[in-house]
């Protein structure tokens, strides 16, 4: 990834709040007929719910599940294969239009964390336990969300042995924030203007992250 140094996290848990937040994920590794790549949520290990996990210091463990019937599951059976997790936060097109004096090129304004490392396969019963936790940070921010309890336990049961779940331990991160540190700030601040105007929760979290990447600038 092409990363200027304004760019760059101001703090390790820039990277860990982004894939909290936005867990949808591609994952992606090289096969022999060219790459497999599968779009699936993947979950920073502990949880959210748990207070090690905002240790920007803790080794990031990613969580995830694939169908067996899919290609791309026989490749985590190898222990030598590299596979690349990326992750997207809130981007927007950018319109000169929106800059004071209409003086800088149009752009994109975006986030992105790319996650390298190796797998760990899990049994049924680790599997178990990580579905549940996922369906529990997905449902929670929704009123009167479901749970795996409202049908028998045999429903879920009798789905594991098609899914199989794995752990990532990831050993290289690059992350970049394009959020106009290499632009005058006026012009990075009325971007976030702009975008809060919207009344979108994309925009609105965009803009604060242009503000918080921007804050200790005077320029």
């Amino acid at each position: 990834m092409f990363v200027r140094p304004c760019w760059q996290p101001t703090s390790p848990q820039d990277t860990r709040s982004l894939i909290e937040q936005h867990p949808w994920a591609l994952l992606v590794s090289n096969g022999d007929d060219g790459p497999f790549a599968t779009n699936l949520p993947l979950l920073p290990n502990p949880s959210s719910t748990d207070p090690a996990s905002t240790d920007p210091d803790s080794p990031l463990i990613l969580t995830g599940h694939i169908a067996r019937a899919n290609d791309h599951a026989l490749q985590l059976a190898n222990p030598n294969t590299i596979f690349l997790a990326i992750f997207e936060g809130p981007w927007s097109y950018v319109t000169a239009s929106w800059y004071p004096n209409r003086d800088m090129p149009s752009t994109y304004y975006y986030s992105a964390v790319h996650c390298y490392g190796h797998i760990e396969l899990q049994d049924e019963p680790a599997l178990d336990t990580s579905l549940e936790v996922l369906t529990q940070r997905m449902e929670s921010p929704i009123s009167n969300g479901w749970q795996t309890n409202e049908i028998p336990r045999s429903e879920i049961t009798r789905r594991l042995p098609g899914i199989l779940g794995f752990r990532l331990h990831v050993n290289r991160v690059e992350a970049k924030f394009k959020l106009g540190q290499d632009e005058p700030i006026r012009d990075a601040l009325a971007v976030a203007d702009e975008l809060d105007s919207r009344g979108e929760e994309s925009s609105h979290d965009l803009a604060y992250l242009i503000r918080h990447h921007n804050l200790a600038r005077t320029l």
